[in-house]
């Protein structure tokens, strides 16, 4: 087929090239950042129920009963999110045998020693805590439910970790001793955001 000047094709502005380049550079930076923080994200996700379970395990390593404990008992109770890593955790904590039960609401003050509450609705919340509160129960309200009046230790997430705030007046009324390391360790709100 012999050439024709009506199908050749006319070379883009060198003005053109540069737009298309520049914002093809700036979509590839723009878009690497959010790439990488969402594949951290996924990662700090896939990590929170392990941390969780840890940090629940360590407060109950700083934890002493009015009577030695052959077992600590933990119950968890409501709709807790990140409960399947509490219960695949070993039966052991810092030389304590741990025991993670699922009982139901009214049995929780004669078959716990530590009530961790997940997603409860606010009238049962209450009568949970109304039935523990005075008695040598731990009581951890998981991350992200709400922290009544008479819990003991509220996790709390933030990005970079998993801290927890402490109501003294529960754990003075409850009976149990917390060392003094816990409290120090509650004071730590991590870095600011």
């Amino acid at each position: 087929m012999p050439f024709s000047p009506r199908h050749r094709q006319r070379p883009a502005p060198p003005v053109m090239l540069a737009v298309v380049l520049l914002a093809s550079l700036l979509a590839c930076g723009a878009l690497a950042p959010c790439a990488v923080w969402a594949q951290t994200g996924a990662a700090a996700d896939a990590r929170r129920p392990a941390e969780v379970a840890q940090v629940l395990f360590g407060i109950i390593s700083y934890v002493r009963w009015p009577v030695a404990r052959q077992e600590v008992r933990v119950c968890m109770l409501g709709a807790p999110r990140y409960g399947a890593s509490i219960v695949d955790t070993p039966a052991s904590s810092l030389g304590q045998r741990i025991r993670v039960k699922l009982p139901a609401m009214a049995s929780a003050a004669s078959e716990c020693d530590v009530v961790y509450m997940g997603s409860l609705p606010e009238g049962e919340r209450e009568h949970l805590l109304a039935q523990i509160i005075g008695k040598p129960i731990l009581s951890v309200a998981e991350p992200g439910t709400s922290c009544a009046v008479g819990t003991m230790f509220c996790l709390r997430l933030t990005e970079a970790q998993i801290g927890f705030d402490v109501n003294l007046d529960a754990i003075a009324r409850s009976g149990l001793r917390v060392h003094p390391n816990a409290l120090q360790i509650a004071r730590r709100k991590g870095p600011p955001p």
